[in-house]
């Protein structure tokens, strides 16, 4: 029997960073280089797993997660699937974006545990962690 390795997809869910914010193009031509997906992702996209939106999955039309805190809501965020920080392509692509200008203070990758995890969920605990190590809201 074969053993099936899966690749995770590539692709970078951004949260509140749209393409009026200064460094979105570079956030796109990061993305482009490292040949990764840009997906936005949505309030009504809150409920569903990293894992979902990372496969490309998009929220039912009516939106069933809660909202998240005003201040969660507001600081841009990136979650970013495919690249390992073991060959330095994850640390490349972060240090493009921000030489490019973009400030996401916000940054998650991807893990086989957070996987499962909602995306609000997520938000909340990067958001926790930010205001944790001094970040301001």
């Amino acid at each position: 029997m074969k053993a099936r390795i899966e690749k995770e997809p590539r692709c970078v869910l951004v949260w509140n960073f749209g393409p009026e914010a200064p460094g979105y193009g570079a956030l796109e031509l990061a993305a482009r280089r490292f040949r990764l997906r840009l997906r936005p992702v949505s309030p009504a996209e809150l409920g569903l797993t990293i894992g979902a939106l990372c496969a490309g999955r998009h929220a039912p039309a009516a939106p069933s997660a809660p909202a998240l805190p005003r201040d969660a809501a507001a600081l841009p965020a990136i979650v970013i699937s495919g690249l390992s920080p073991r060959d330095g392509d994850l640390h490349q692509f972060l240090d493009e974006v921000r030489r490019g200008g973009a400030v996401i203070p916000l940054r998650a990758m991807v893990t086989p545990t957070s996987k499962g995890w909602t995306l609000g969920a997520l938000l909340q605990e990067l958001n926790a962690e930010h205001k944790a190590l001094g970040g301001q809201p």
